[in-house]
């Protein structure tokens, strides 16, 4: 979380995926390449491929990359504005992406001494999918001054870019030069964390940088954490949320628990119904989701729900999923012409 400001009330941080199964093995790449021979012959399917590529020409940056990885988080105020920003940590080729910005006449911008172009300019110059994408990204709020900043695109080295505004990415390249502290996980969230194994994605909420609200204050909530990452030959999920005290968790832990235990019962669905073979293979692979979901476990005011699957039991799933979708997409009739 180095960089990322303390003050912000959802974090978010991902780790290189280089030697992890999910995504940097040959089980991975086989995986990977059966699916692209699924979704091959729909409309756009190979439109993500081109804009990676756009993105490595222009910019040297290589976003498939096992030792690429992103931080960051936002601050919301009462009004529904935020505050934020996010730090790219990913070899790129800095001369490159200067000379396509000047190139492509992209507006530059300067947080300190740091240069950078405004982000959605930049974006939309790597291409039309790329620019239409950015279109209808969410702006900061523009209900103060403070938030009327464009946002953009910080080159601070080859291995680092920020994204946010210029005040606030000003602030962020200090955090990460060491000027300040950064976020840190409360001790309860770490070992949360370590319990998945080799962590690859952690997203923290703190409720005492929330709005305050009555609706917040009568739920004793104080922080939730999802996380997860490798251990074996498992991926471990970990959803953890933490109260007031003992009996504001009581509630949600009943609540979840109860959930799970009504899960298998909803599958099963009315028998006396007849089913088409996809709903069928649905609700198998669902169950088999399920089946790696443990009960929950409440500890005093911590409630905590923990789940675990074989990435190759995985893979399975998430492959027929995509089979079955590519199916129904094939299968809809094309849009008239008007």
């Amino acid at each position: 979380f180095k960089g990322v400001p303390a003050d912000y009330a959802v974090t978010f941080a991902t780790a290189g995926s280089r030697g992890l199964k999910i995504a940097d093995s040959p089980e991975a790449k086989a995986f990977k390449a059966r699916l692209e021979k699924i979704v091959a012959g729909l409309a756009k399917s190979g439109h993500g491929k081109a804009m990676q590529v756009a993105v490595k020409n222009a910019t040297g940056l290589d976003l498939e990359s096992p030792d690429t990885c992103f931080a960051g988080g936002l601050s919301l105020s009462k009004e529904g504005s935020f505050t934020g920003g996010l730090i790219i940590r990913a070899r790129h080729d800095s001369a490159k992406l200067a000379a396509h910005a000047a190139a492509k006449n992209v507006p530059s911008l300067s947080a300190g001494a740091a240069k950078g172009w405004k982000a959605q300019e930049l974006i939309a110059s790597l291409g039309d999918e790329l620019g239409q994408a950015v279109s209808n990204f969410p702006a900061p709020g523009q209900d103060a001054a403070e938030n009327k900043e464009d946002i953009g695109v910080f080159d601070i080295d080859k291995d680092t870019l920020v994204v946010a505004q210029p005040k606030e990415a000003a602030r962020i390249i200090g955090l990460l030069k060491g000027q300040g502290s950064s976020y840190a996980l409360p001790a309860a969230q770490r070992s949360a964390v370590a319990a998945t194994g080799q962590a690859y994605a952690v997203v923290s909420v703190n409720a005492a940088k929330l709005p305050a609200s009555a609706e917040l204050a009568q739920s004793g909530f104080v922080s939730g954490l999802f996380a997860m990452g490798e251990k074996g030959s498992d991926q471990v999920m970990k959803i953890s949320t933490t109260f007031t005290s003992k009996e504001k968790a009581a509630p949600l832990a009943m609540q979840a628990q109860g959930m799970l235990a009504m899960a298998p019962m909803m599958l099963a669905g009315d028998p006396s119904k007849p089913e088409t073979a996809e709903e069928k293979e649905m609700k198998a692979l669902a169950g088999e989701f399920l089946a790696g979901i443990q009960p929950v476990e409440a500890s005093g005011n911590q409630v905590t729900l923990t789940a675990k699957w074989d990435t190759l039991k995985l893979y399975g799933i998430m492959e027929k999923i995509v089979a079955i979708g590519a199916t129904k997409m094939k299968d809809m009739p094309a849009p008239a012409k008007k």
